[in-house]
């Protein structure tokens, strides 16, 4: 049963043991009849088991308080004495059934406590104690009263107790998809962290890729800077000297061939040494290479 369920029992208990016992002690002290005496000690010895059984079996300590109860009401009942009391001891029963027992058991217990009504009624009409007489009309009166009363408490708390399971079940549903959807929010927060930190690493490694792509346009900016400054100073000056000796060859009427392909031949060399000069440094990398200064030795 439901925490609720427990804690009324458990007050209950608590409640009933106090005063049955302050009453078995007035009644002992006052020493009134020995049913009533027995009577309040039955009820003490059923709050006491009932107390001891609620921590192992919670339907076991709610029949044993009740059951008890019930069955020392209806015999002073049957017995006329205290008549009052027992009829409103038995309508509280009713009460606790409704609020503490449900289904086939709840059902159980009030028709037993209904039964045992009727029982005491009839048993009070075929036998009537000698000092009253059996009136047929003023015993249905009394049990339909006693019915009616039982039966407007019994579904009062009944209804009750259904709400508050409906308005229970209702929170304890709302609460289970509260924490589903707490579970799934914290799903979602996981996923975007570990989105964040992949976004994070991919930026990470954009960054480290265009500093490297700087790096190597960097890199080619100053081989082409070198390219462009071997070709203006170090390979137009013997491609210059190279077209002058052929235009000076040209204009000689009997030129000297072996002096000018003597003089070509060495032009044409340093044409081959600059440009093998300019592949190797394409080739090498620019922090390592000689720099533009290493090419100033064909000059």
């Amino acid at each position: 049963m439901g925490t609720i369920e427990r804690f009324f029992l458990l007050n209950l208990l608590r409640i009933s043991l106090v005063g049955t016992s302050i009453i078995l002690i007035t009644d002992v002290l006052y020493a009134v009849d020995v049913l009533s005496i027995a009577i309040d000690a039955v009820i003490v010895s059923a709050c006491l088991i009932s107390f001891l059984l609620r921590r192992w079996t919670y339907k076991g300590s709610v029949l044993t308080i009740t059951g008890m109860t019930l069955a020392a009401m209806i015999y002073q009942w049957s017995h006329g004495n205290n008549l009052t009391t027992s009829i409103a001891v038995i309508l509280l029963l009713g009460f606790i059934f409704s609020i503490l027992l449900s289904g086939k058991l709840m059902w159980t217990m009030h028709g037993i406590t209904i039964a045992s009504i009727l029982f005491v009624l009839v048993a009070k009409y075929r036998f009537p104690p000698a000092d009253t007489t059996a009136d047929i009309t003023s015993l249905a009166t009394e049990g339909m009263t006693y019915f009616v009363l039982y039966f407007i408490i019994s579904y009062c708390a009944g209804v009750l107790k259904l709400r508050y399971d409906e308005i229970n079940l209702a929170l304890r549903t709302a609460n289970e998809q509260l924490v589903g959807k707490a579970q799934e929010i914290e799903g979602k927060n996981r996923e975007l962290l570990e989105s964040h930190e992949d976004i994070n690493e991919l930026n990470k490694n954009l960054e480290r890729l265009v500093m490297e792509r700087t790096a190597k346009v960097h890199e080619q900016n100053e081989i082409l800077l070198k390219y462009t400054y071997t070709n203006a100073h170090h390979l137009r000056g013997p491609v210059a000297r190279l077209l002058g000796l052929i235009s000076i060859h040209k204009l000689e009427p009997n030129p000297d061939y072996e002096f000018f392909f003597s003089k070509m031949e060495d032009q044409a060399n340093e044409i081959d040494n600059v440009v093998k000069q300019i592949n190797s440094e394409l080739e090498e990398d620019p922090g390592q290479g000689n720099g533009v200064g290493g090419v100033e030795e064909f000059g």
